[in-house]
């Protein structure tokens, strides 16, 4: 069984704007999907046999459809077969199509806001339920059997935008709007629709279905880090001998702690220890200090070569006197890595990162933020390799929360004169808006924020935050997991590849790729209208693995 995308590559503006829009979430969903294109093949029967899904999501491929293969879609869809159509140009389908859809009488509009119907399973896991547009969106009003479809989405003024129904034993999702919501200049991916989309294609699905999605990680970064040796804290008894790190973990959270080398005092040497011991916590070389970087000059020139050697020979000996080792993932001082530190941080094992700026950049560089990463060339949401050096892997899930800053604190405390006083409630809904993205994106929480504001904070304003954050967005179907966990997860789970699914004997999945610790897949199950799920474990192997197991 698998899913199935409908393009016409002759249409090549269209066929590359499908390759961005959806071919690049199917695929970081994990979807096991092949290819039918019109512009080679018309398809038949056959082509849709053993078909869970099938996708259309190429704008104008409507026009491309022949009787005879509306009648094989229709025909397919009684039969179980789920369908989302994700180019809603009306106009592009034949009266024929749409009069076997039950959907009559259309006009073209515009909306430049979406509310999302929560009601909905589709529209459930979001947690925002209003998403503002960059621009325009045309969307389709038509008159639709309100027997058979209900509606997920809706303009601004009410007007329904997308619909899912059954149809004999199958399902369809259908979006009412163009298919270049999932573009940039109207929307694109990560900016609030991304669960509705993944849910579109789970709910229509014919069951059981397989994927390999990320899992619902939580983790936490803490940038600038110096403990009791904070120059600036206003309240010591919040990062002295990192206090604000029990909190953290007393919700289960495991940070990255980026550190600031020489600020820290020997009194905290017994807590970092003690954190990284028990597996609490995780340390990265920060910096120096706030104004001293180690891995590039703040202002984006490289350290000369003996210069570099030194600085990480100074690491080396201030972790070997913390008593502990860096984590794999390196969090850097904005970010700024020159490109002759990879050579060094290859050699010490730390070849993932969380960069929010390009490698070789400094922050201050108005192109620092265009990086083409997978899966959608967006700096801020990316699991990929980094073109620079192929073995170094970037980790990143962090929503822009103001101004293109990352931290969810920023202008909730009064550090910098950011607030005139402390704003909780901003900081918990901030919060709980940056790791709820991140899951809904099929990436992982991460909660963000640098020390130097955290200290503006007294240590049970701190709790109240953490606490008003998980009390938020609940722990059902959440797993804890360090940064560095996260980053070998992903980077792995990248690395396979499903290539054959059948039920003929129970169920089997063949894979294909590396795998260095166990990783899961997701089997979905119809459970009437909602949808559950469960993890199916992938074992360590090399190469090819067959799966068998029991359902």
């Amino acid at each position: 069984m698998e899913t199935k995308i409908i393009v016409d590559s002759l249409k090549r503006v269209q066929f590359s704007r499908c390759e961005k829009g959806i071919f690049s979430a199917i695929e970081h969903f994990g979807f096991y999907y092949k290819i039918i294109d019109l512009a080679f093949e018309r398809f038949f029967e056959k082509e849709i046999e053993n078909t869970n899904l099938l996708v259309i999501g190429q704008e104008g491929v409507g026009f491309s459809f022949g009787k005879e293969e509306t009648d094989i879609i229709i025909k397919n869809l009684y039969s179980g077969m789920g369908i989302v159509i994700f180019d809603g140009y009306l106009s592009n389908y034949s009266e024929n199509f749409l009069k076997h859809l039950k959907i009559e009488k259309f006009l073209s509009k515009k909306t430049k806001k979406l509310k999302i119907e929560k009601s909905s399973w589709i529209g459930r896991g979001t947690y925002l339920d209003k998403i503002e547009l960059k621009n325009d969106l045309i969307f389709y009003s038509a008159e639709i059997d309100r027997r058979i479809w209900r509606p997920f989405i809706y303009s601004e003024e009410n007007e329904i935008c997308g619909i899912y129904g059954r149809f004999g034993k199958g399902k369809i999702v259908m979006f009412l709007t163009s298919a270049s919501l999932w573009q940039d200049e109207i929307l694109g991916h990560t900016e609030g629709l991304d669960d509705v989309f993944f849910r579109s294609l789970i709910w229509a699905s014919k069951k059981p279905l397989i994927t390999k999605t990320m899992p619902p990680f939580i983790t936490a970064r803490i940038d600038g880090v110096s403990g009791s040796g904070s120059k600036i804290a206003r309240f010591k008894e919040t990062t002295e001998e990192l206090n604000y790190v029990n909190i953290l973990n007393k919700y289960n959270f495991i940070p990255n702690l980026g550190i600031f080398v020489d600020d820290i005092e020997e009194r905290d040497i017994h807590k970092i220890r003690e954190k990284y011991y028990e597996r609490q916590a995780e340390f990265s070389p920060h910096a120096f200090s706030n104004t001293e970087n180690i891995y590039m000059k703040h202002n984006g020139e490289i350290f000369p070569d003996d210069i570099l050697k030194e600085n990480f020979k100074k690491v080396d000996e201030k972790f070997e006197f913390f008593g502990i080792k860096p984590s794999k993932t390196l969090n850097a001082h904005f970010g700024e890595i020159g490109l002759n530190s990879l050579q060094y941080l290859k050699e010490r094992g730390q070849t993932f990162l969380m960069n929010i700026i390009k490698i070789g950049r400094s922050s201050s560089d108005q192109k620092a933020d265009i990086w083409d990463l997978k899966p959608y060339g967006k700096i801020n949401f990316c699991l990929s390799e980094i073109p620079e050096d192929r073995d170094f892997f970037n980790v990143v899930s962090l929503p822009y929360i103001e101004e293109k800053n990352f931290d969810f604190l920023y202008k909730c405390t009064n550090f910098g004169n950011e607030n005139i006083e402390t704003d909780i409630n901003k900081a918990i809904e901030r919060g709980a808006f940056q790791i709820q993205r991140g899951i809904e994106n099929k990436f992982f929480g991460c909660l963000m924020a640098h020390e130097q504001r955290i200290s503006f904070l007294k240590l049970n304003q701190w709790e109240e935050i953490i606490k008003g954050i998980m009390d938020k967005i609940g722990t059902r179907d959440k797993i804890f997991k360090s940064y560095d966990y996260v980053s070998v997860y992903s980077k792995n789970l990248k690395s396979i590849s499903i290539e054959k699914i059948d039920f003929e004997k129970g169920l089997r999945i063949t894979l294909r790729g590396k795998t260095e610790i166990p990783l899961f897949l997701y089997i979905f199950f119809d459970s009437g209208d909602e949808v559950i799920y469960s993890f199916l474990e992938v074992p360590v192997f090399e190469n090819l693995n067959i799966l068998s197991f029991r359902i």
